[in-house]
């Protein structure tokens, strides 16, 4: 299986849990996807990314990657680079390694859907085929972008 950064980004939150719980029902089915982290986050009316679910604890795993904390950033700007830093610090990755993995391309794709009022999952996953996920995001009318890590 392939390691994978995946953002789901959907209209309101109420479509991206559904859309989690569908994510969580094909990971138990142990048929080639496995989230190793991922968190919830929407971006307020003011631009600003808040984590979801919890408040700082991942919506999957136990700690938040450093790409992950990374693409926080990058999508918040300023606060949002605190708390991408803060979530994402224990990753262990340089601050250079993470944007040169994360180009300006795939940033400036995700901030195009990931408008106010947004919401995204952001997923390290294992994932055999993007065929599955694709058609749960894209069920709920959302959009998907991957970054393949490793």
């Amino acid at each position: 299986m392939a390691q994978q950064l995946i953002v789901a980004v959907f209209d309101s939150v109420d479509v991206a849990e559904r859309a989690g719980r569908n994510f969580r029902n094909f990971e138990e089915k142990d048929l080639g996807f496995k989230v190793e982290s991922g968190v919830l986050v929407q971006k307020d009316a003011t631009g600003k990314l808040i984590l979801l679910n919890k408040q700082t604890r991942p919506f999957w795993g136990t700690a938040i990657g450093a790409l992950t904390g990374g693409l926080i950033g990058m999508l918040g700007g300023p606060v949002g680079a605190l708390l991408g830093f803060t979530i994402g610090a224990s990753g262990g990755l340089a601050e250079h390694a993470i944007k040169d993995a994360l180009d300006d391309d795939l940033v400036a794709s995700i901030s195009s859907k990931l408008t106010p009022n947004h919401v995204a999952f952001i997923l390290e996953a294992q994932e055999a085929s993007p065929f599955e996920v694709d058609n749960i995001v894209l069920g709920y009318g959302g959009s998907v972008f991957r970054k393949p890590l490793a």
